[in-house]
């Protein structure tokens, strides 16, 4: 089977696409007979042109090319897909142009040039997959794990299947290659290796320590290896989650046996459920939880440019605020 001369790669799950670009690479090189000369474009700085260009010349050092663009759903309106979709309806030989995206689509010219059969869509993994995921993982590499530890794992790393399994072979190497993993061992490594993360912009968050939170976001923006989209799901899981303990004493649920009902055991874990719930109650709680869905959306369609923007409005209306608040492109100006 020929290998395809043009993909188009979407959605916000960069573990699994970035193993068929690679599953990829390896058939161009088995059909060229050698690796193919390799491109990575941002169609942000990109001109559809100077793309175009790109395709049609041919390989100087090897028998084919391949050509990555990515944020590829910035390529829109008709002066600029008009020549792209003609050429993803005629490409050139041995050239294979991967479109990619962390939105769901393309431009629709783009799409249906390339046809349904050209376009995956990699979803973001559900909770029993993630979870699966992991447990194959350890248990591969001969190790156990307890259902607290994977869940505090889980709540660290995101839903990005490449940073979960990435996150399990660095715990494998602080074991050192055997014993079980467990929550206490988690923490230890995660205290060890990690300065302030996703879920330290919570604690902030939840003492009302405006500033402070906004600081370290900017210290998790600069540090991190995941995009905006993942520092989000960790704020979001943690908001869900508080959603989740409102939810269980409103039913008359002790607070201590609700937090353990969560597998929120530690002193540490127990402090910032105590200081959540007090800062937001259950309908702050449910407004916040629904906001944190529309910045998702905005961070997705707005690229890595408007990261640092979206997310740090979201910190304001949680700390700050207290409630949802429009989502502007303006630079944002909070009040002390």
């Amino acid at each position: 089977m020929a290998v395809e001369s043009v993909l188009l790669l979407a959605g916000p799950e960069l573990g699994r696409r970035d193993k068929r670009v690679a599953e990829l690479k390896v058939r161009l090189a088995r059909e060229w007979g050698e690796a193919p000369e390799e491109h990575r474009r941002y169609a942000g700085d990109t001109p559809v042109e100077e793309l175009l260009d790109l395709l049609r010349n041919g390989s100087l050092f090897s028998p084919g090319k391949l050509v990555l663009v990515f944020d590829a759903e910035l390529y829109k309106g008709k002066a600029t897909t008009g020549p792209l979709a003609a050429y993803i309806k005629a490409p050139a030989e041995r050239t294979t142009l991967v479109l990619v995206t962390e939105t769901f689509g393309f431009d629709k010219a783009l799409e249906d040039a390339a046809g349904k059969d050209r376009k995956t869509v990699f979803w973001e993994l559900r909770e029993d997959e993630k979870e699966r995921l992991a447990r194959d993982w350890f248990r591969g590499a001969g190790l156990k794990v307890d259902d607290e530890a994977l869940d505090a794992l889980l709540s660290l790393v995101g839903s990005d299947s490449g940073t979960i399994e990435a996150e399990c072979g660095r715990i494998a190497e602080f074991l050192g290659g055997s014993g079980t993993v467990d929550a206490p061992t988690v923490e230890q490594y995660v205290a060890r290796t990690r300065g302030i993360d996703a879920f330290g912009v919570f604690d902030l968050m939840a003492r009302g320590e405006l500033q402070a939170a906004l600081e370290a976001l900017d210290a998790v923006l600069s540090g991190r290896e995941g995009s905006g989209v993942g520092i989000l799901a960790g704020l979001q899981w943690s908001m869900r989650r508080l959603a989740k303990l409102h939810a269980l004493t409103g039913e008359g649920v002790a607070f201590d046996e609700a937090c353990r009902r969560l597998r929120a055991t530690s002193r540490k874990q127990l402090s910032g459920l105590d200081a959540a719930r007090k800062r937001w109650p259950p309908a702050a709680c449910a407004d916040l939880v629904a906001f944190g869905t529309d910045v998702d959306l905005a961070l997705r369609s707005g690229g890595a440019a408007f990261e640092r923007h979206f997310l740090s409005l979201y910190v304001y209306a949680c700390s700050g605020k207290r409630a949802p608040v429009e989502l502007t492109h303006e630079p944002e100006t909070f009040p002390d």
